[in-house]
């Protein structure tokens, strides 16, 4: 009987060079392509008010000044310009509180804590007349920077517990500078079992 021989199978060889270079070109093109959007805004935890009517307006995806009303009755401004905001608040980070009475302080100016919870961001406080200048100030300053291109939407956020009245003392602040235009954000009610 004749010993069997181990047969050797050739090696497969497969040249990777061509797959690397496709890696890094597919890696290449995400990281140019892709945005990436900095969670620069901490959130202000409101409870929005139900609405039957559901809108299908879908609102841009930049240039957006958002305005977070609050059951403690102060109303916070942002913008989602990194730029614009630290040309008007001074700081990159930069939100804006006002609190439309006059009688009394927010709570952040008398706790330092916003909503109960602290904030890492830079506050900037506002009286009613710095408020309508910031207003101003940063729709002028988008406006710049895109060569009148581009302006602020504004999405207003109010919690379902908020006063009336303070809505009603934004809307008089809306004409004098002049924002006509906003959207109001809802949760959508539920259909309730029959």
């Amino acid at each position: 009987m004749k010993k069997a021989r181990s047969i050797k199978k050739p090696g497969v060889n497969i040249d990777m060079t061509p797959l690397v270079d496709v890696i890094m070109l597919l890696l290449t093109f995400f990281m140019l392509v892709a945005t990436f959007k900095v969670e620069s805004t901490e959130s202000i935890e409101i409870k929005l008010p139900e609405s039957a009517v559901t809108d299908t307006t879908k609102l841009p995806e930049k240039d957006i000044m958002t305005m977070t009303l609050t059951k403690n009755g102060d109303v916070f401004v942002d913008v989602d310009n990194f730029k614009v905001r630290e040309k008007v608040f001074g700081d990159a980070l930069g939100l804006g509180i006002f609190h439309p009475d006059s009688t009394g302080k927010s709570e952040y100016e008398l706790t330092g804590l916003v909503m109960g919870k602290p904030i890492k961001r830079k506050m900037v406080v506002m009286n009613r007349e710095q408020f309508e200048k910031a207003l101003k100030e940063l729709r002028l300053e988008l406006k710049n920077q895109t060569g009148g291109k581009s302006d602020f939407r504004l999405v207003i956020k109010g919690d379902s517990e908020s006063d009336y009245g303070m809505m009603e003392d934004l809307m008089e602040i809306f004409k004098t500078t002049r924002n006509t235009r906003f959207a109001l954000v809802t949760d959508i009610r539920s259909a309730e079992p029959k």
